[in-house]
């Protein structure tokens, strides 16, 4: 799809529209769309222009607005849900209305995380879409979102699906059948805002999105900006060109892969794929690593892409591997040599868990840990006392604070060992970890596959449980170290 003109016209946005519409399926009658709707300028200008076209064309579609109200910036957030209530009433809509928790769930210091807000905001979407019987989730990402997307992937250290950017539809979840739409993807934001004060149509402008407190926000508000200045002032087209030849080159990649997919290999059924190591060897590195995410896609069903440093894991074991030998991935996948074949298959609980060896950790930075599937992010902030005393540690599961002046660095992650001690944060004193882990009722068959996080002087997090007390955050700390556990690979934007 083209990206749309500057200086569009109502008449020409919406036959652009109708034509992305009809490209998708999505002109059928009588569908049940769940539309998204913040009450910004962009989910605003959307569910006015499906409601146009709905009445144009008498479609009879039954559009319902869905709106989200995160429990963050309450004052705030409490008069967006006011507006899209009156919205809804204006336009003759059904509303659904749900309030989240995030301000308990994932707050920090540094703020909230835009990952949790995301996935519960579509979470909150697929409950719409179930109760009202519809296969239709409209969200408003814009052509500068999908920008600040790439960018973003970009600066974390992505691959080529990364750069290719939000996808304009998708399903909601693998193997579900209700599909995210994004209409407005290659409509750039001040055509947005243009058109809705053209038409004279109102919307609320969320203040975050002026703030640089997040990641995302930085990128808009600074980054962005300083390239347009002082490198190119076309650099939103330029990323956006990115994207668009990212996935050509993709589905090439993928039609390419699949050819070459069948000769192969030497095995196939629902729970298990034997490729030929030799035949697979001798093929350009880059349809090796998309036949390995194939081969990961048929076993698992699920198409979230392998990180870079996993894809190059499973190719040195196909190369290199001694027979016996294997690798467990993210999302349960064990990959295993046997002679002169590579066996991918899901990981069962008969199966022994490979050693954890030390990784150091990348301070700051991002450090993947192939053996527990996950990555591990570091960065230092600076703090004062009041932050300091804010930090929730423990609340959330995945992500402590530490006080880097009390770390003897470097920092890496290990498998616990005998005699392993610590003193977990809030007990009285020290204790084993064999005992802490008892007394947190850890499975014994899972306690092998717990990374501890470990400095020069012992362990300093069990992860995901609990920190050391030696270095937590007190009121005369001014540099903190956060780390966020996460699921190795990219979620889909």
């Amino acid at each position: 799809m083209r990206f749309s003109e500057l200086g569009l016209s109502w008449a020409d946005f919406k036959s652009d529209l109708i034509d992305w519409l009809t490209r998708h399926d999505l002109m059928r009658s009588d569908a049940r769309w769940v539309v998204g709707v913040s009450g910004g300028a962009d989910s605003t200008l959307l569910l006015h222009a499906l409601r146009v076209i709905n009445q144009d064309r008498d479609l009879k579609w039954s559009l319902h607005v869905a709106h989200l109200h995160h429990g963050l910036r309450t004052v705030d957030a409490d008069a967006d849900e006011q507006f899209v209530r009156q919205l809804a009433e204006d336009l003759k809509l059904p509303l659904h209305v749900e309030r989240a928790d995030l301000a308990a769930e994932a707050s920090s210091a540094a703020g909230v995380n835009e990952e949790t807000a995301r996935i519960r905001r579509y979470e909150f979407f697929e409950r719409v879409a179930l109760q009202i019987g519809s296969d239709i989730i409209a969200v408003a990402h814009h052509a500068d979102d999908d920008a600040e997307t790439v960018l973003h992937r970009i600066c974390r250290g992505t691959g080529l699906r990364g750069l290719a950017g939000m996808r304009e539809t998708r399903p909601i979840r693998p193997g579900s059948t209700t599909r995210l739409v994004r209409p407005l993807l290659r409509v750039r934001r001040c055509e947005i805002e243009r058109l809705c004060a053209e038409q004279r149509i109102a919307y609320r402008t969320d203040a975050t999105n002026l703030t640089s407190r997040y990641t995302r926000g930085r990128l808009r508000n600074l980054v962005l900006p300083m390239l347009r200045e002082q490198v190119n002032p076309n650099v939103t087209e330029a990323l956006l060109r990115l994207a668009e030849q990212a996935r050509w080159l993709g589905t090439y990649l993928e039609d390419a892969a699949e050819r070459t997919f069948e000769s192969l290999v030497v095995q196939e059924s629902p729970a298990c794929v034997v490729l030929n190591t030799r035949a697979l060897l001798s093929k350009p590195r880059i349809i090796q690593a998309e036949i390995i995410r194939s081969a990961k896609s048929r076993v698992l069903g699920v198409e979230r892409d392998l990180s870079f440093s996993h894809t190059d894991s499973v190719l040195k074991l196909a190369a290199e591997g001694e027979t016996g030998k294997e690798l467990h991935l993210p999302g349960s996948l064990v990959v295993r040599k046997v002679y002169d074949r590579l066996e991918f298959r899901p990981l069962s609980d008969g199966d022994a868990t490979p050693e954890l060896f030390p990784v150091f950790i990348n301070c700051p930075g991002s450090t993947d840990l192939p053996v527990l599937g996950m990555r591990l992010t570091a960065e230092i902030h600076e703090v004062d006392g009041e932050a300091a005393r804010n930090v929730p540690n423990g609340q959330r599961r995945n992500e402590e604070w530490l006080d880097v002046q009390r770390l003897k660095l470097p920092l890496y992650v290990r498998a616990r060992r005998d005699g392993d001690r610590f003193w977990p944060l809030g007990a009285p004193g020290t204790k084993s970890l064999g005992d802490f882990l008892s007394d947190a009722k850890i499975d014994p068959a899972l306690r092998s596959r717990m990374g501890v996080v470990c400095d020069q002087a012992g362990p300093v997090w069990v992860m995901p449980l609990r920190i050391d007390e030696r270095v937590k955050l007190r009121p005369t700390t001014r540099r903190a170290l956060r780390l966020v556990l996460t699921t190795a690979g990219e979620r889909e934007a």
